[in-house]
């Protein structure tokens, strides 16, 4: 079986943002703030997306941060269909990403950015969040390497 890989420095974030909307229903600024997320934690992560990689999001399923969720399916290719994607906490913009190597990352959207959604001063379809660079929209912490997880 051959299997799928995203490149997240080749990517035209404007069809992936398309592709998300298709599975989605709608175009909003969580959506597109779960894919950036996607892309990456699979840029730090030196990660192809997809297999071998599972995301843990405290986003809940309470919308409209829960949109958050179906972003990162599209963006790292962590879905609930494979088991990859799991809720694991309620009411947090954070999402942590585990390798099957061991190397890991939590994401978070910055307070002001995710202030600025709240308030409607975001755009709805996030044209600006498609193209502001990473760390204006979020904090990470440092990637831990297989190394550094492994000897812990």
């Amino acid at each position: 079986m051959k299997c799928l890989t995203i490149n997240p420095e080749a990517i035209d974030i404007d069809a992936l943002v398309e592709r998300g909307t298709s599975l989605h229903g709608h175009c909003g600024p969580f959506l597109v703030l779960g894919i950036r997320m996607g892309l990456q934690a699979l840029t730090l992560l030196h990660h192809p997306g997809y297999f071998g990689l599972r995301a843990e999001s405290e986003a809940g399923s309470t919308p409209p941060l829960s949109c958050l969720n179906d972003g990162i399916q599209v963006g790292s290719g962590c879905t609930m269909g494979k088991g990859n994607l799991s809720i694991v906490g309620n009411s947090r913009p954070r999402v942590r990403f585990v390798a099957d190597d061991g190397a890991s990352i939590s994401i978070e959207i910055r307070a002001d950015v995710l202030r600025a959604v709240q308030r409607g001063e975001i755009d709805e379809l996030g044209t600006l969040l498609r193209r502001r660079p990473a760390d204006e929209l979020f904090a990470w912490t440092s990637p831990t390497s297989p190394s550094t997880a492994s000897s812990s």
